[in-house]
């Protein structure tokens, strides 16, 4: 029989056969004892008597079978029995759909499984991340200050250099504290926006003047390109200006020597897209996924020689979505880096 035959249908066949041999044997013995035949009559009535009997005898205890087979099955999983009825009444396909379940909810829990370990794995590299980035400011703020403690130097030059290094990790350590708490309130949907009206052009011109010396550093070009002189978008200005000042120092200061930032704005009718492009050394594509999560460094030897929290990524991508806009990046390992995000165009009243 196969696999997907009902209960029904077995039941018919087994009631067939049985109603079949029991009475050829009834009869063969009819035969043999009192040496005369029954009627047709009372054959038919014999054939679909056991029929009948047999039909419902097999058919309840099948299906009370495959019922109590299948409800352990659906509480192992952990899913309703949604079809008892069904069951009960016409047992039609039900290996089927119990089949497609099963296959269902296993597919579903081995995602789970993978999620699980993926994050799993995230979360002890966070934490090491975390603690090594914490760890360090406290550590040399920590050393300058007993060295300071521990000399017997009265020089004031000594001491103030000591103290201003001191200083500046006790800083280093309170903008990742600030930028881990600012995460968390985009996280946990507690910023509030300020939306306002204004041109992203001027604010872009601002961010390069505000970097300019930084470009100059770096011999790097900055340019904006766009068809028009006044982009006006609905935003947070202050939270775009946070946007755009992460994006093109990282331009800057990831760059190479003597290459060029530009910044592409691009209309698509409701939205405007604007593109922070570099020829600088690319991103690989393993590290790509995984660019805006806190404190992953895509090339962690480099990185480390810049000032930075390695949270600025993830600012930039928690402030975009409360916008409920997108952000992307592309890249080609040695041939540059585009981020690219979507603002809202303005609409006067």
């Amino acid at each position: 029989m196969r696999r997907t035959s009902s209960p029904n249908i077995i039941s018919l066949y087994t009631s067939l056969a049985v109603a079949f041999f029991s009475t050829a044997i009834f009869l063969c013995i009819n035969l043999i004892i009192s040496k005369s035949g029954i009627s047709i009559k009372n054959y038919l009535i014999i054939v679909v008597t056991i029929f009948l009997v047999t039909f419902f005898f097999v058919r309840f205890f099948l299906v009370r079978f495959i019922y109590n087979k299948i409800k352990i099955i659906y509480k192992t999983i952990g899913k309703p029995l949604k079809f008892q009825n069904e069951i009960k009444e016409s047992g039609s396909n039900i290996l089927k759909t119990v089949e497609r379940d099963v296959a269902d909810w296993a597919i579903n829990k081995n995602k789970q499984i993978r999620d699980l370990r993926k994050m799993e794995m995230y979360r002890k590299e966070f934490v090491g991340n975390v603690s090594h980035e914490l760890k360090t400011p406290i550590f040399n703020a920590q050393g300058y200050i007993e060295t300071v403690l521990d000399s017997d130097l009265d020089d004031p030059k000594f001491i103030k250099m000591y103290l201003e290094k001191a200083n500046s990790n006790i800083e280093r350590l309170e903008n990742i504290v600030t930028d881990l708490l600012e995460i968390s309130k985009f996280e946990s949907g507690r910023i509030e926006l300020n939306k306002e009206a204004f041109d992203v052009v001027k604010l872009i011109k601002n961010v390069f003047f505000q970097y300019q010396h930084l470009a100059q550093k770096h011999k790097v070009t900055l340019a904006v390109h766009s068809e028009e002189h006044a982009v006006f978008v609905f935003a947070d200005p202050k939270r775009i200006t946070q946007v755009l000042e992460n994006l093109i120092s990282n331009s800057i200061k990831y760059g190479k020597e003597n290459g060029n930032t530009d910044i592409y704005i691009h209309d698509l009718d409701e939205q405007f897209l604007i593109e922070i492009s570099d020829n600088g050394p690319g991103i690989s594509a393993e590290d790509l996924p995984r660019l805006f999560e806190r404190f992953y460094r895509a090339d962690k030897s480099r990185n480390r020689k810049i000032n930075g929290t390695g949270l600025g990524l993830s600012i930039v991508k928690n402030i975009i979505e409360a916008h409920e806009q997108t952000i992307n990046v592309s890249s080609e390992f040695g041939s540059g880096t585009v981020f690219s995000f979507t603002l809202q165009r303005h609409v006067p009243e």
